[in-house]
């Protein structure tokens, strides 16, 4: 699949894509477990994430999901495909995690309402690399609107890369942190970076993982 950079991304067309994939059984993203990045900020390096309300757009199977689940937080996997939806909360059954600390719903990130106060924590991670470069200042813009004052934004960077070719084929579209900083700086603050962060294996050089808190 690929888009290019001068054709126009249609919603309900982009959205379709995703469900054939899913449908097809051609995840080659699905790595079968959480970040090995998101882990290891939580559990080893202790980064302390506010309670209240979470969100994950393009949450997949919903491994960073239930991940994320915890007493104080309710976390939204987001997906714009049913049969991920469906495959997520399957997950979370099996998992044992209760239902009212994380549930999984078929919802466009770009046009659902947000609730009152807006959300505590956000994941990003094989979201951003996903939609086509002319959606990205969209993903900025909205992750502004949604997130609440002092809520934090983590952004697993992937797929990092300087090289300057091919950079419009995709997805996965190939990102750099300036990329990054240019969504966010505006309304965010980045206070924390690891650019040694763990990795799937076969990700290795390709990921940093970032928080940003929103001024």
């Amino acid at each position: 699949m690929s888009f290019s950079a001068s054709g126009t991304v249609v919603p309900g067309e982009y959205s379709q894509i995703w469900d054939r994939l899913w449908g097809a059984g051609q995840t080659r993203w699905d790595k079968g477990e959480v970040s090995p990045a998101l882990r290891q900020l939580i559990e080893e390096k202790r980064w302390a994430l506010p309670p209240g309300r979470a969100i994950v757009p393009g949450c997949g199977r919903g491994y960073d999901a239930l991940f994320l689940a915890a007493p104080g937080r309710h976390v939204v996997g987001a997906d714009l495909s049913p049969v991920a939806v469906a495959a997520a909360t399957r997950l979370r059954d099996e998992s044992g995690v209760p239902a009212d600390r994380v549930e999984f719903r078929e919802m466009d990130f770009f046009a659902f309402d947000v609730p009152e106060g807006g959300y505590h924590v956000a994941y990003d991670y094989t979201f951003l690399c996903a939609l086509h470069p002319s959606m990205r200042p969209a993903w900025g813009a909205r992750f502004a609107e949604i997130m609440a004052p002092g809520g934090h934004l983590i952004a697993l960077m992937y797929p990092l890369s300087k090289d300057e070719a091919d950079r419009d084929r995709g997805p996965p579209f190939l990102l750099c942190e300036a990329d990054y900083h240019a969504l966010l700086d505006a309304n965010f603050e980045l206070v924390h970076i690891d650019p040694e962060c763990k990795t799937h294996g076969d990700r290795a050089g390709q990921e940093i993982i970032t928080v940003w808190r929103r001024k």
